[in-house]
């Protein structure tokens, strides 16, 4: 598995998926020259969406792209993890994905028993999602090499600490590595990750993909400033809360798009939504009116 895959903003609206729109976004990401699709990760708001959700959203997906498609399945409860890997199965997924258990700090043996038992659920290819700044926990190199020796089946980690130290770690394992921080794209690459699982993909899939095919062609420059375009417009959205700025930039810069499951998010108010565009006027984009 390489290239850009993206961290699927999945959209509400009026308290439910809006699967028009949805459409209509993994249509736009599938023409723009994305390689696959992560859905029910931190972008998509993954830990509030149902099990109905989930299948309707994969139903959404599937029907309207051929790329891969990569599912994280994790749940607090078990069952409802093993009925996402039953329905990653199901709509053709070539891996999971899985942050480890949070809330209750895990310990060694608390990781190995739960990604032992999740490659006991299926034969696709395992990934680890590590996002300590989320879950509390972070899955280092020196933790993953002990998976393996234990003989645990992980195919690689999808590493969105942005530390490029630790994303060399992983990739010395001989594991595949795509990296999940939109400002160490490149970088990342760079060092022998192989893509990567991006939120800023939803947003500018065009820049993504020129910045891949610059860093394979050897145009480093060019792709350094495709870079810093990404994170430029990522730095954006640090200062708003859960995942909506990812939303207001799809409907800023594409398209119109719903917004977050309510209440445990929330979306952006009308205030907020137009600093955003005044912000990306200055970055020089043309934001709709």
């Amino acid at each position: 598995m390489e290239g850009i895959f993206v961290a699927l903003a999945i959209p509400f609206r009026n308290g439910k998926l809006d699967k028009e729109a949805l459409a209509r976004h993994v249509d736009s990401l599938t023409k723009a020259g994305v390689d696959g699709f992560y859905p029910f990760g931190t972008t998509s708001q993954g830990p509030y969406l149902t099990l109905e959700e989930r299948k309707e959203a994969l139903e959404v997906i599937t029907r309207n792209t051929d790329k891969q498609l990569m599912v994280h399945v994790f749940s607090f409860d078990w069952q409802e993890v093993v009925e996402t890997v039953r329905l990653a199965e199901r709509y053709g997924a070539v891996a999971i994905s899985s942050i480890p258990p949070i809330y209750y700090k895990p310990d060694y043996d608390t990781l190995r028993r739960y990604y032992e038992k999740l490659s006991q659920l299926t034969k696709l290819p395992i990934f680890i999602y590590n996002i300590p700044q989320n879950t509390g926990f972070n899955v280092t190199p020196d933790l993953v090499a002990r998976l393996l020796n234990d003989g645990i089946r992980i195919a690689g980690v999808k590493d969105s600490t942005g530390d490029i130290t630790q994303i060399m770690g992983h990739v010395r394992l001989g594991i595949t590595v795509l990296n999940g921080a939109d400002s160490t794209i490149l970088p990342a690459l760079m060092v022998g990750a192989k893509g990567c699982i991006s939120a800023m993909a939803n947003v500018l899939p065009e820049v993504m993909r020129e910045m891949f095919n610059d860093f394979r062609a050897g145009r480093i420059q060019s792709a350094m400033e495709k870079q810093d375009l990404i994170a430029r417009v990522r730095e954006l959205i640090k200062g708003y809360p859960g995942v909506d700025g990812y939303y207001k930039l799809i409907h800023l810069l594409r398209y119109d798009f719903g917004t977050v499951k309510e209440p445990y998010l929330r979306p952006l108010n009308e205030s907020e939504v137009q600093r955003l565009r005044e912000e990306l006027i200055r970055l020089g984009l043309k934001p709709r009116v």
